[in-house]
């Protein structure tokens, strides 16, 4: 287990939830879990709350906490034998172990079930996963939110104020020299000067691409760092220790998703992979490293993801596998396109 003061806790009950799954579960780690279970009333309730999300896919355990602790339970119905099992629809050579499987599954679900849990619950606009929302404010400033993300307004006599929970945004900001607009997101915080510009909270990263006008960018927690002014066609990414090195970038694609599309250039797989799975709900993951670097040039449409994951198998030495609606795996296939 990692450190469990470094994560929240319903992180942490997924985390127990596939430990206490695998069959290498120690007699200490039961014991740790229950030392965990009783530190606070709020650790068993995420539990049961992760086991009913988990009835989702026919996997509920009425006895799962007496179980994880080593505690005596009824024994378990025989199994269905009408019931074709997961592990039985692909390729025993391309099967998952229990483990990896389970804490994938479990990571998607936790990601959708535990949305009350984040801080953009109060927000007073946002998206799902692949859809996409304009939003005209009573100052003529209109606001683009792309997939899965969500902000809050902030308007008083004197200032006009966003604050981006997560995801990404371009603002095309209504001049007010009296009244500042300005954009929190994350570390970062973009002071608009009348622009157009796209934010993007990745992580514990900001980046901020100036398409026109002018923007001041700089980061609240280390003020000494300074401030940095794009010009049209920069960019910056920003950390808690400040904006890093204003960059070129080509505005065109990387505001591509303004018009619907993904465009790459000789970009990672694993980047790729990472960006189309924005515009869908469940994980993709890549289950062999050597696919990571493979170079993909293409555009792509954002309304079907499921088009540009059969794409890149027709056009890669790659396969999926989908063990789920929540889940795509990604493996070499020797015989494909080279």
């Amino acid at each position: 287990m990692s450190d469990p003061d470094a994560k929240s806790v319903p992180d942490t009950a997924a985390e127990w939830f596939v430990r206490l799954r695998d069959e290498t579960a120690s007699a200490a780690d039961r014991q740790a879990f229950r030392d965990w279970l009783a530190a606070d009333p709020a650790h068993r309730a995420a539990y049961r709350d992760l086991e009913r999300l988990w009835s989702g896919l026919d996997q509920l355990d009425p006895h799962a906490i007496d179980r994880a602790v080593g505690a005596p339970v009824p024994p378990r119905p025989p199994p269905d034998p009408t019931r074709l099992r997961l592990a039985d629809r692909i390729p025993s050579q391309r099967r998952l172990t229990r483990r990896a499987a389970l804490a994938a599954s479990v990571a998607a679900l936790v990601a959708g079930g535990y949305a009350v849990s984040r801080p953009d619950i109060l927000s007073d606009y946002s998206t799902r996963a692949g859809e996409r929302k304009t939003i005209a404010l009573d100052d003529g400033t209109r606001i683009e939110l792309n997939t899965a993300s969500a902000f809050s307004l902030d308007y008083g006599p004197s200032r006009r104020q966003v604050t981006l929970h997560r995801g990404e945004a371009y603002f095309q900001v209504a001049s007010e020299p009296d009244r500042p607009f300005t954009v929190e997101a994350g570390p970062g915080r973009a002071v608009v000067l009348g622009t157009g510009f796209a934010i993007r909270r990745r992580g514990a990263e900001t980046e901020v691409v100036l398409a026109e006008g002018r923007v001041a960018v700089s980061a609240p927690s280390a003020p000494a760092a300074g401030t940095v002014e794009l010009r049209p066609g920069e960019g910056v990414v920003v950390t808690r220790a400040g904006p890093g090195p204003v960059r070129m970038r080509d505005a065109d694609r990387a505001l591509a998703w303004r018009t619907g599309r993904l465009v790459f250039d000789a970009t990672p797989l694993s980047e790729v992979l990472a960006e189309i799975g924005r515009y869908r709900f469940g994980d993709i993951r890549v289950m062999d490293d050597t696919l990571d670097s493979l170079p993909v040039t293409g555009a792509f449409s954002i309304t079907s993801s499921d088009q540009a994951l059969r794409t890149l198998e027709r056009t890669l030495p790659v396969r999926l596998v989908r063990m789920t609606d929540l889940l795509v795996l990604v493996y070499p296939d020797k015989n494909g396109q080279t």
